[in-house]
């Protein structure tokens, strides 16, 4: 009878023991179930102990005006980021100002009404007034690698971020535009030409142009084509050659000139630091090492395109000639001046304009001389 007890409790004992071990091993995981279209999820990176990825987090990123070669890019950026994230991360871009006037853009940033915005100084006078130094006439570099890097490189002088801290905004990267020249009904051929004229440029760019009789406008460019075809316009210093086509100013035009190269229009994706800094790390990082790496790339290939595509459009349509070297160190004579009276601008209002001025030119001058 005792063995009988002693055999039942050792079975008993053995069952206990299979059990226990059989619930502490962890389940293996399933394969990816193939979505409906037969495909599998793109994986989302492991995360990080402390971390947290949400299952769906949607972006608004406000724009103006129409997909096109400053925009493309970006388009670019969303579609990967959400590829990237398995689907994740959803970030709308939003055109034609319906989430935001354009001069309304770091306002509605810091209001929280939106993630990002495609966004320039010239927008919005007087909210980020330091950033428009690098608006000033004849200091940007010339090629389209070495503009992105500069808008970059001075918009991290620590005045600057404080200014763009105080709207809630960070740069996530540069949208790096050409050179800027001309376009319009009358003819730029010399300095004399400006006398009367009216010409879309914004303040700061335009300086060097007021003293031989330029008058100055600054507008955002979806209103630029009605200004022209009301005759508020003579013509419009813009970006070479997609800006021009882009907004339809070559419809109204009869003359382009060349070679002027006055100023670059430093243009970025800002995004809220709230929104960023609610992105998991492991996202972070995806949209950092995609500026970092691709951005550059994607605006030289779309610019390229976009070239190939107005170019003979214009040849066409318009008298293109291109400003004598004499012309225009006419107005570079007048560009000095204008950087001092920037910078009695900033300083009268107790920012420190000489300081990132010389910052500004700095950068320039060691982003040259690596080519």
């Amino acid at each position: 009878m005792k063995n009988m007890t002693l055999v039942v409790c050792l079975l008993l004992l053995v069952t206990t023991l299979v059990w226990d071990v059989g619930c502490s091993q962890s389940p293996q995981p399933s394969a990816p179930t193939p979505s409906a279209s037969g495909q599998t999820p793109a994986p989302v990176q492991a995360q990080k102990p402390g971390s947290k990825i949400p299952d769906k987090l949607q972006w608004d990123i406000s724009l103006w005006g129409s997909p096109r070669a400053l925009t493309y890019p970006i388009e670019d950026w969303a579609k990967d980021m959400k590829e990237a994230t398995g689907g994740r991360w959803e970030i709308r871009l939003q055109y034609g100002e319906v989430l935001s006037p354009a001069k309304d853009a770091v306002d509605g940033l810091k209001a929280g009404l939106y993630a990002g915005v495609l966004t320039t100084a010239m927008y919005h006078p007087g909210k980020t007034p330091l950033l428009t130094v690098g608006e000033n006439s004849f200091m940007g570099p010339s090629s389209l690698e070495q503009i992105g890097e500069w808008s970059l490189a001075f918009a991290k002088h620590p005045a600057i971020i404080k200014e763009l801290d105080s709207w809630n905004a960070m740069i996530l990267f540069p949208t790096p535009p050409g050179q800027s020249n001309y376009m319009g009904k009358k003819p730029f051929k010399k300095v004399e030409d400006l006398n009367g004229m009216r010409v879309r440029i914004d303040p700061t760019g335009g300086a060097p142009l007021e003293p031989f009789g330029a008058v100055i406008t600054n507008i955002p460019a979806p209103e630029i084509y009605t200004a022209l075809e009301r005759g508020m316009l003579d013509g419009v210093f813009a970006i070479w050659t997609y800006y021009f086509g882009s907004f339809k100013i070559n419809e109204l035009s009869k003359y382009a000139t060349l070679g002027v190269d006055i100023k670059v229009t430093p243009i970025y994706v800002l995004v809220s630091k709230t929104a960023w800094n609610s992105l998991p790390p492991e996202w972070q990082k995806l949209a950092s090492d995609w500026a970092a790496t691709k951005a550059m790339p994607k605006f030289r290939q779309y610019q390229d395109v976009d070239d190939a595509k107005w170019l003979p459009i214009y040849q066409n349509t318009l008298e293109i000639t291109t400003l004598p070297v004499t012309e225009r160190a006419k107005l570079l004579e007048k560009a000095k001046p204008a950087w001092e009276n920037w910078v009695k601008g900033m300083e009268a209002k107790g920012l420190p304009g000489r300081d990132v001025l010389n910052f500004a030119i700095a950068k320039r001058d060691e982003i040259m001389a690596k080519k």
